[in-house]
């Protein structure tokens, strides 16, 4: 719900039936019509972190907005029951409204969105009479679930690290150390203009020289778009969007002088000019809508940019990132790198089956996003009343449910020789050993007054005690509604193996490929930026600066 919307805040619990009986506020305001406005606007994580402190998960938690009432989910068993009724739920309300405030949608498309209430499933919903010609988030969906599953997934990921294998080969970066300003531009930069390069093209590139530059800044004003607020409230962030829709518009009008329906049988799945087939089949679905023109149709190829590249090109670094600042893990993940290159036919690639498989990378994969992911989840009932549990949840209300609160849960602390908070990062959190003894601190993560150790630091536990850590097993069992970074059930995010590839690929190939050593930052600990809670992976609140060379013989120093 755009934020600029809301009139007032307040909250209450709904403990009866029907839900407006036997409420009462979560806390008390004094400025009618504001009430928690303000922190609903700035720091709507602490909002949300407090209220469910404050009043638990047993039942959804009402929030009236002004005119509209939204009702907060939490707790493992709860989200699991969501998940289980989810052919009852619909994304589309969330979805309208990120089309509305973040990707400048022309209204008079909003409508055609609006009246498809047959679902994103191959069969319409029951109570659904939209013509197939219509189903626009089904046809528009399906293309994300052919192209990154399967073979076509295997296809997109071998493209993937052809083409980062060759920007890490011309990096303008030799065995003598060099100085750069922050790590987080250097991976975010090339891991999205490689992505661009797989999804769009080269041609796209060369058309649009600075759109890597571009949609970095188009992402990082997401923190104010999302609010809804009028272009001249936010004339910089809507000027970054303005010119990646200009972009897209650019290249489709160029696409046009071409025809792009010769590659519809050919079994492409990359062409330089045309793109990935999962853009190529969307422009074909969406040519066939009268609702989708010029403006319309950039805006919708924006957003999916946006979801396949900006979350998993930070979740790469944040993967990364861990790495580097504990030097105790280095061994480890140079073993894993070494034995999926082994595995691999293709000299110099990385058999990313083999990387998806190890169990310590994995459980370092859901380590990061567990810590890194603040994704709210919009749903709401269309057809008729959702019965959550005995509570009536009224048709047409969103529901929301935080990823950062799942996450955050204290019972997240489950191995009791060897605890680590639920705020820290711990690489071998989803990891398990037949014997049930894991080694004692295997690995040591940097606790928040660490600060940011180099590389070369000597790791106050050590390296991995007898190698214990080949013996374990990753493990998500009695972890379902906790881990959720990808939603859940029909409409879990499709391109999760994809973000997971390309997570373990880009870490394991800068770390096979790069030195790196971290630089103090003397201004402020390192952290996620939290003003970007709801929307993604959270980038981290600042510059981090760092030392990086190519691995070679380094006899001499």
């Amino acid at each position: 719900m755009p934020c600029a919307r809301l009139a007032s805040t307040r909250m209450s619990f709904a403990i009866e039936q029907p839900v407006s009986d036997g409420s009462y506020d979560a806390s008390p305001y004094w400025i009618p019509f504001i009430a928690h406005l303000v922190p609903f606007l700035n720091d709507l994580h602490t909002l949300l972190a407090t209220t469910i402190d404050k009043f638990g998960t047993s039942a959804p938690i009402r929030i009236s907005l002004g005119f509209e009432e939204v009702y907060l989910i939490a707790g493992v068993q709860n989200l699991k029951l969501v998940w289980k009724n989810s052919q009852w739920l619909t994304a589309k309300a969330g979805h309208i409204v990120g089309l509305y405030t973040i990707l400048d949608t022309p209204k008079k498309s909003l409508p055609f969105y609006q009246a498809d209430n047959s679902g994103i499933g191959k069969e319409p919903l029951p109570h659904s009479s939209v013509p197939p010609e219509h189903r626009v988030w089904h046809l528009t969906h399906q293309p994300i679930v052919n192209c990154l599953s399967g073979s076509n997934l295997t296809l997109f990921i071998n493209k993937f690290q052809d083409c980062l294998s060759k920007r890490i080969d011309q990096y303008p970066c030799t065995t003598d150390w060099s100085e750069l300003p922050d790590l987080f531009s250097f991976v975010y930069h090339e891991v999205i203009h490689v992505q661009l390069e797989v999804l769009c093209g080269t041609f796209f590139l060369e058309q649009n020289p600075e759109f890597v530059q571009d949609f970095a800044r188009f992402n990082h004003s997401m923190t104010y778009l999302k609010m809804g607020l009028p272009s001249w409230m936010t004339p910089r962030s809507a000027a970054f969007r303005r010119v990646c829709l200009d972009s897209i518009k650019k290249w489709h009008e160029a696409l046009k002088l071409h025809d792009p329906n010769r590659l519809v049988d050919t079994g492409e799945i990359n062409n330089s000019r045309f793109g990935n087939d999962i853009m190529r089949s969307r422009r074909r679905i969406m040519a066939k809508m009268d609702v989708m023109d010029v403006d319309t149709a950039a805006s919708a190829d924006l957003g999916m940019l946006w979801a396949l590249n900006a979350n998993p090109a930070t979740a790469a670094f944040w993967l990364l990132m861990e790495i580097v600042r504990e030097p105790s893990l280095h061994p480890a993940v140079q073993h894993e790198i070494e034995t999926a290159s082994s595995r691999n036919d293709v000299a110099g690639s990385l058999s990313v089956s083999c990387l998806n498989d190890s169990a310590l990378l994995q459980s370092m994969y859901a380590e990061t996003l567990r810590l890194r992911v603040s994704v709210l989840i919009i749903q709401s009932a269309e057809f008729s009343d959702f019965n959550f549990n005995g509570w009536l949840l009224p048709k047409d209300k969103l529901i929301l449910i935080s990823s950062r609160i799942a996450h955050m849960d204290k019972s997240w602390m489950r191995n009791l020789s060897f605890e680590k908070p639920v705020d820290e990062f711990w690489a071998e959190r989803f990891l398990t050993w037949k014997d049930k003894a894991p080694p004692k601190a295997a690995f040591h993560s940097p606790t928040k007054d660490d600060g940011m150790p180099s590389q070369q630091a000597e790791s106050r536990t050590g390296n991995i005690e007898s190698d214990r850590w080949k013996e374990a097993q990753f493990s998500m069992t009695g972890l379902g509604g906790m881990w959720i970074p990808y939603g859940g059930g029909p409409g879990i995010c499709p391109g999760r193996n994809l973000a997971k590839s390309i997570m373990l690929l880009t870490s394991a190939m800068f770390f096979r490929a790069y030195e790196f050593q971290l630089l103090p930052r003397h201004d402020q600990r390192l952290e996620c930026d939290i003003g970007y809670y709801g929307l993604g992976v959270l980038p981290p609140n600042g510059k981090i600066p760092f030392r990086v060379r190519r691995r070679g013989d380094h006899s001499k120093d």
